[in-house]
């Protein structure tokens, strides 16, 4: 089989592997925010300290193309709330994959998105955008739990207001006296049942429930493919014209898999 074909992991290892995975890997991350309006919405509430915040849409891996050969973007999550603010929540274990470069492009995008034809740009004062990086370590490296960076004018010190909003939550900080981290908490924490906030556990037991389902659904789809090349094998061995060797390069199997096949085959 080619590499692309081939299964990378066993039912075993992928169930163990997803026991012990948190919010900060990325497939886990993904089925727990797929349209989950009310974690998202729990999640952004502690995050932006408003706790009557509501969310009112939410996607993952939303992507937003540039124009011509300009870059383009990849949201982990995308949502919008009631106040139509706009909302990039980014989860990053590399540092290098959280640059202040990054950031700003990501708040462009999210800002280009913002604006519709034919609408005038005071729209944006009514619909403030916010990229949040959740980071597994301290990027910014002045040791807070949690930075939150908004433009100022430098000559006065006064705020700049263009709805324009970047957020750092280092999860490398821990302090689980306060509501962010108990949330950060169990963004590390692969044990569900150590979870500060229940609700946001039992959605996190049902994303696995659904990578656990969607696992066992690849490894029969990755049997069924490997099935059809050794049939295609043994068809090619009944014929008795192409030499062994051809056939591994054919059907995608180790020489010594194919003599396998002809033994059952000639037997």
């Amino acid at each position: 089989m080619p590499d692309e074909m081939k299964p990378s992991f066993t039912i075993e290892g992928v169930m163990k592997e997803l026991e012990e995975a948190t919010l900060m890997d990325d497939y886990f991350m993904r089925a727990f925010f797929e349209d989950n309006i009310s974690g998202t919405q729990t999640v952004l509430r502690i995050i932006m300290d408003k706790p009557d915040l509501i969310v009112k849409s939410v996607s993952v891996q939303e992507d937003f193309k540039g124009f011509d050969d300009s870059h383009g973007v990849r949201f982990d999550v995308y949502a919008v709330d009631s106040e139509n603010r706009q909302y990039d929540i980014e989860f990053q274990n590399k540092s290098e994959g959280a640059s202040p470069y990054r950031a700003d492009f990501n708040s462009a995008m999210l800002t280009v998105r913002t604006l519709k034809k034919s609408e005038s740009y005071s729209v944006l004062s009514k619909r403030e955008r916010v990229v949040i990086f959740i980071t597994k370590t301290d990027v910014l490296k002045e040791g807070l739990p949690i930075y939150r960076i908004e433009r100022v004018i430098v000559d006065t010190g006064k705020p700049f207001n263009d709805g324009t909003r970047i957020i750092y939550v280092n999860t490398a900080h821990e302090d689980t006296n306060t509501a962010l981290g108990k949330l950060v908490h169990d963004l590390r924490c692969g044990n569900l049942r150590e979870w500060y906030y229940s609700e946001l556990a039992e959605q996190a037991d049902d994303a696995r429930k659904k990578v656990r389902k969607m696992t066992q659904i690849e490894a029969m789809k990755a049997y069924e493919r490997a099935r059809t090349y050794e049939d295609v094998a043994r068809d090619l061995i009944r014929l008795g014209r192409v030499a062994l060797e051809d056939i591994a390069n054919v059907c995608h199997l180790t020489l010594e898999q194919v003599k396998n096949l002809a033994a059952t085959v000639n037997a």
